[in-house]
C-alpha cells in the first residue's frame, strides 16, 4: 500500500525562495548583501572598494541582483545608490550567518 506524502509548503513561496537562492547563489552575491544589510544605500564605488574587487565585477553582480529584484537602486545626481529591495534576501544571509558552514 502506497502512502501518499503532500508538501505542505505552498507553491508561490517555494518559487519565489528558489528564486532568491538562485540569485545569491555566488560568494560575491552573499558579501555584497552583507554589507547593504546594514541599513544604507551604497554606490557601486562604495561597494567595489569595500568588497576589495574591480568596478566592473561589483556592477555586473549588483546590476544582476536588481535585476532579479533582491536590490533596489536609485539615482542621485551622477551616482546611482543601491539598497535591499526584497527582504526576504536577509533571511538567506541569516541562514548562511548562522550555518558556520
Amino acid at each position: 500500500m502506497a502512502v501518499e506524502i503532500q508538501s505542505v509548503l505552498p507553491e508561490e513561496a517555494v518559487e519565489g525562495t528558489a528564486h532568491i537562492l538562485r540569485c545569491l547563489g555566488h560568494p560575491l552575491r552573499l558579501r555584497i548583501l552583507d554589507i547593504l544589510q546594514q541599513g544604507r544605500e551604497l554606490t557601486v564605488t562604495e561597494v567595489y572598494e569595500a568588497l576589495g574587487v574591480e568596478q566592473a565585477v561589483a556592477s555586473q553582480h549588483l546590476t544582476t541582483m536588481w535585476d532579479k529584484g533582491i536590490l533596489q537602486r536609485r539615482k542621485e545626481g551622477v551616482h546611482v545608490l543601491y539598497a535591499i529591495g526584497d527582504e526576504r534576501a536577509l533571511k538567506v544571509l541569516d541562514c548562511v550567518r548562522h550555518a558556520n558552514c
